[in-house]
């Protein structure tokens, strides 16, 4: 610990004057300086991070000036904690304290996790892949609050939560209020987010609730069920009166592909204030795995030219496309490369898709379980496919998948996990096959693979040691932001 306690000393003395001339004076400058200094003290990946952050700035790139505007609309406590929790606890100071404890542990560490307290919801969407279980799983206050120390001590600091619905977990408030220098993600359907809990949500300032929406009423309504559009209107009104940053999340189906190509959708999305969106593509997965709604490669094709375009264009502090930005992720994120999921039953799976699972956190610690053989396995082979608009095991690259699967014997972690890899196998192998031809055209005639390395094995820490010992700047491989 006492390399967390140097590590932060030495970073709050250089930034914390400059943390609060941002919360006073907020403008592209103020980052700039921000930025420059935290570069100064951290190690890559995050120092080539804050570095060409810290160019935007100076040249007042859109994207920082949709971050100053953010700060600008939001209550202090949320700038505050946005800067110090978010930017120098998981970014400037998390980074080093995970290179130092990767090396006493001889393993690679993920730089954030996520967690379903909760599989309970007061929803009941079209092909959720969490299923319908009321409160039969759940995480304990207690459960979770480890978790999150271990990986604190880790040097992991941002969380994401998700379920579920995270707001019909009890304990999510405290939660917050108990780790107020980590930050929250928090995927939530938006009803229940109440005048009380906005107005919590502003004086904690260390949550920003990403809220499920389809497209517009139509298309949210049909999935998700009559009048939660029309909550969710009302949940950003609450949230922008209180000063809470907020996204939306957005799942890319084959009914809403249409929305989510228009210009309109995007511009409404502007209009609310929305902060940042994230786009996940429908998984055949879950409790109800259907291909049914799975976009076609023709769709996956068509969408990633307008989420590019959305991501560039300034309007947003950033837009990312899961399935369609692997090459600013090195590839899949999954089974502690860069994240993994603690599930509302305890289990750990590579990520919230790939639900099968070996280990429990009611048996073995997080650091415990990042080491398994069945995560280092997954390590060894980031990135699955030398394109890396194939990042993703299960649609992607099945046979790996299968294959891992197989080999641990993993657990299917709801009813219908099996039939991803046994009766849909097939519908999954054509869908990867096609995709395929689409992906080629991208990374091939589009010249991605001229930018974008793909480096096998650099989560993996014998692998990651032999090829990149002593050359901080090569691990940089996924701070590219053009």
């Amino acid at each position: 610990m006492a390399v967390v306690g140097g590590v932060k000393g030495l970073i709050y003395r250089q930034a914390g004057k400059l943390v609060s001339m941002v919360l006073k004076n907020t403008d592209e400058e103020g980052l700039y300086k921000l930025f420059s200094t935290l570069s100064a003290f951290t190690k890559e990946p995050s120092k080539s991070g804050l570095k060409k952050l810290a160019i935007m700035a100076k040249e007042k790139h859109p994207m920082i000036t949709s971050w100053v505007n953010v700060f600008r609309r939001s209550s202090p406590k949320c700038v505050e904690k946005i800067i110090n929790n978010l930017i120098i606890n998981e970014f400037a100071i998390g980074e080093p304290v995970r290179q130092q404890k990767m090396h006493d542990h001889r393993v690679v560490l993920p730089k954030l996790g996520v967690i379903s307290p909760t599989y309970a919801c007061n929803l009941n969407c079209v092909g959720c892949y969490a299923g319908l279980y009321g409160r039969k799983y759940e995480l304990t206050k207690e459960e979770v609050s480890k978790v999150i120390q271990q990986a604190n001590e880790l040097g992991i600091y941002f969380w994401v939560i998700t379920g579920g619905e995270p707001f019909y977990w009890p304990y999510l408030m405290d939660i917050l209020e108990e780790f107020n220098d980590n930050y929250f993600l928090i995927y939530t359907n938006g009803t229940l987010i109440t005048e009380e809990i906005a107005e919590k949500l502003s004086k904690l300032g260390n949550a920003t609730p990403a809220i499920s929406v389809e497209g517009f009423e139509l298309d949210t309504d049909w999935r998700r069920g009559r009048g939660v559009f029309k909550s969710i209107m009302e949940t950003w009104d609450r949230l922008r009166r209180h000063g809470v940053p907020f996204g939306a999340s957005i799942t890319a189906t084959r009914m809403n592909h249409d929305t989510l190509m228009k210009d309109e959708f995007w511009k409404f999305l502007e209009e609310q204030q929305v902060v940042y969106a994230w786009v996940f593509q429908y998984m055949p997965v879950g409790i109800n795995a259907s291909m049914d709604l799975v976009p076609t490669p023709q769709q996956r094709y068509e969408r990633f030219f307008k989420t590019d375009e959305v991501r560039l264009g300034g309007k947003f502090a950033f837009v990312a496309d899961f399935w369609n930005h692997g090459f600013l992720t090195h590839g899949c994120l999954a089974a502690g490369s860069k994240y993994f999921h603690v599930n509302a039953k305890g289990y750990v799976e590579p990520c919230v898709f790939q639900q099968y699972a070996v280990d429990s956190i009611r048996e073995k610690s997080v650091l415990e379980i990042l080491k398994s053989p069945f995560f280092e396995s997954y390590k060894r082979m980031v990135p699955y496919s030398n394109n890396l608009f194939r990042p993703c095991p299960i649609i992607d690259n099945p046979k790996v998948y299968r294959a891992m699967v197989k080999h641990f014997n993993a657990i299917p972690q709801h009813e219908g996990s099996e039939r991803v890899v046994e009766e849909l196998a097939e519908e999954i192998d054509k869908l990867a096959d096609e995709w395929k031809v689409y992906a080629d055209k991208l990374w091939y005639e589009q010249g991605y693979i001229d930018r974008y390395p793909v480096n096998r094995g650099i989560y993996n820490y014998e692998t990651r040691m032999k090829r990149y010992a002593n050359k901080e700047e090569a691990l940089a491989v996924d701070k590219k932001m053009k």
